[in-house]
C-alpha cells in the first residue's frame, strides 16, 4: 500500500501517518511518500515554459512509476486527491496499481485550489474505474455525486489507536476546551460582534451572515463579474442561502440545484462557467458565525479554554492559547473534562476527526445535533444539543458534575475502540 501525503498541510500529514500505522496493524505493508515538492515543481516549471513543464512531468512520472514497481505497490490511498498529480500516474492500465482510494478530509474546492498539479482532466481521473471516493458526510457525498463523481461511499473519519493509550489525568475539571480556529481567517463584522454580545441565537447570526454576503456580492471579485454577466445570480444565491439557514444539513450544491427551477439562467451561467463550487461555498458561509459564536458564548461565561491561532480569535474578543502541536493533542484532550466540538462551515460534513479523537481520549464532546454526528455516537457518550442554549445548559451540567462527564467519556472510548479506529475504516474500505 502506498499512502500519498501532502506535508504542506500538517493536519493531513498527521492523519496520513495514522492511516499508515493502521494499515500496518491491519496486515498491509505501507509506505508513505510526500507530493509537496512535486506539486511545487509542477507550478514553477509551468510558469517557465510548456517544454520545461513536460520534461519535469516526465521525470516525476518515471520516478513514481519506478517506486511502484520496486515496492510492488498494488493499492494507493490518500486523503482527498493527493494521489492525483499527473494523468500518467497510477491510472494507466499498464500500471500495477489495482485500486486507488480517496478518503475525503477537506472539500473538493479547497483541494483543487491548494494542490497544484500537472495539466489533467480531474473528472476523468476521479471517475477512473480504479478509483473509489470515501466521504465522511452525507452532504459531502451528495456534492460529489451532483458534480458527476462516481463510486462514492460513506466512510467515516476515525481516531488513531494510539489515542486509546493516552492516560494523562484530568487536571482541569472547572473548564471545557475548544481546540481549533474560528473557521475563517476573516474577522467578524461589527454588526455580528454586537449581535454575539447581546446573546443572539444561531438563527439570527445565520440570517445576518446571509445578508452580509448578499450585500457584498457587488463589491467583491469575482462575484461582481458574476452579477454583471448574470444579474439573477444574486436571487439564486439568496434562495439557496435562505434554505440553508433552515436546513443546515442539506448539501449546498443540492440547494443550488433546487433553486434552479426558479432561476434557470443564473444556474446555467454558474454551471457553464465551472463556478458551482464557488457558489456553493458562499451558501455554506451562512454558518460562518456558528463555531465562533458557540465558543464565545461559553468563553464569556468563563467555562471554556480556547486553543488556536490567537490572532484569529482576538477579533472575536477571545484570548486564545497557542495552537496545540499534534503530538500533544491527546494530552490536551485528556487535560480537560470535556470539549466543545464544532465543525468547519466550509464542509458539508459535521462528523469531523475531533469527534472521534476526543472520544478515543475518553472525554465527552459537546456537539450541535446533526444526522452525521448522531450516526456515530448515541446520547450518553456525547452531547447532542438542539441549539446554543441547550449546549450551554449541557456545559453547565458538565461543570456541576464532572465525574458523570468523565464516565460518559469512558463509554465513548469503549465505543471508539470497537468501531471507530482507522483500522476499522481501512478494513471496510479495502475489503
Amino acid at each position: 500500500m502506498l499512502v500519498i501525503a501532502n506535508d504542506f498541510s500538517l493536519a493531513a500529514a498527521k492523519t496520513s501517518r495514522h492511516l499508515a500505522l493502521a494499515l500496518e496493524r491491519t496486515g498491509y505493508r505501507a509506505i508513505v511518500r510526500d507530493t509537496r515538492l512535486n506539486r511545487w515543481g509542477a507550478a514553477e516549471t509551468a510558469a517557465e515554459s510548456p517544454a520545461r513543464r513536460e520534461a519535469f512531468e516526465a521525470a516525476v512520472v518515471a520516478k513514481w512509476a519506478k517506486l511502484v514497481d520496486d515496492y510492488g505497490v498494488d493499492l494507493v490511498l490518500s486523503l482527498d486527491l493527493h494521489w492525483m498529480l499527473s494523468g500518467q500516474l497510477f491510472v494507466p492500465p499498464a500500471s500495477r496499481v489495482r485500486q486507488i482510494h480517496s478518503f475525503w478530509f477537506d472539500d473538493l474546492r479547497s483541494h483543487l485550489l491548494s494542490a497544484p498539479m500537472f495539466p489533467l482532466d480531474p473528472r476523468a481521473l476521479m471517475n477512473d474505474p480504479k478509483v473509489t471516493h470515501h466521504c465522511y458526510g452525507a452532504g459531502q457525498a451528495e456534492e460529489l455525486r451532483l458534480l458527476g463523481v462516481e463510486r462514492v461511499r460513506r466512510t467515516l473519519l476515525a481516531a488513531p489507536a494510539e489515542y486509546l493509550r493516552a492516560e494523562e489525568p484530568c487536571a482541569i475539571r472547572h473548564r471545557l476546551a475548544f481546540i481549533g480556529n474560528p473557521g475563517l481567517p476573516t474577522p467578524p463584522t461589527a454588526a455580528a460582534l454586537a449581535a454575539m454580545d447581546r446573546g443572539a441565537r444561531l438563527p439570527e447570526l445565520r440570517a445576518l451572515a446571509r445578508q452580509e454576503m448578499l450585500d457584498g456580492l457587488a463589491g467583491a471579485q469575482p462575484t461582481a463579474d458574476w452579477l454583471r454577466q448574470s444579474p439573477g445570480v444574486r436571487d439564486l444565491l439568496a434562495a439557496a442561502m435562505e434554505k440553508r439557514w433552515s436546513a443546515p444539513h442539506v448539501t449546498a450544491a443540492g440547494l443550488l440545484v433546487d433553486a434552479r427551477s426558479a432561476f434557470p439562467d443564473a444556474f446555467d451561467f454558474l454551471n457553464r462557467g465551472g463556478l458551482i463550487l464557488d457558489a456553493a461555498l458562499l451558501v455554506k458561509m451562512v454558518h460562518r458565525y456558528d463555531r465562533p459564536a458557540l465558543a464565545r458564548r461559553l468563553w464569556k461565561r468563563g467555562w471554556l479554554e480556547v486553543y488556536g491561532m490567537p490572532e484569529q480569535w482576538k477579533p472575536f474578543g477571545i484570548d486564545a492559547r497557542p495552537t496545540v502541536p499534534f503530538p500533544q493533542l491527546p494530552a490536551v484532550y485528556r487535560r480537560h473534562v470535556a470539549h466543545l466540538n464544532a465543525p468547519n462551515c466550509a464542509r458539508d460534513a459535521s462528523a469531523n476527526e475531533k469527534l472521534f479523537e476526543i472520544a478515543a481520549c475518553a472525554r465527552l464532546s459537546l456537539n450541535l445535533d446533526s444526522p452525521d454526528v448522531r450516526a456515530c455516537y448515541p446520547d450518553g457518550e456525547i452531547v447532542l444539543a438542539g441549539g446554543e442554549e441547550e449546549l450551554e445548559a449541557a456545559a453547565e451540567k458538565v461543570l456541576h458534575d464532572p465525574d458523570a462527564a468523565l464516565a460518559q467519556g469512558e463509554k465513548a472510548r469503549a465505543h471508539t475502540a470497537r468501531a471507530h479506529l482507522w483500522e476499522n475504516r481501512v478494513e471496510t474500505a479495502l475489503r
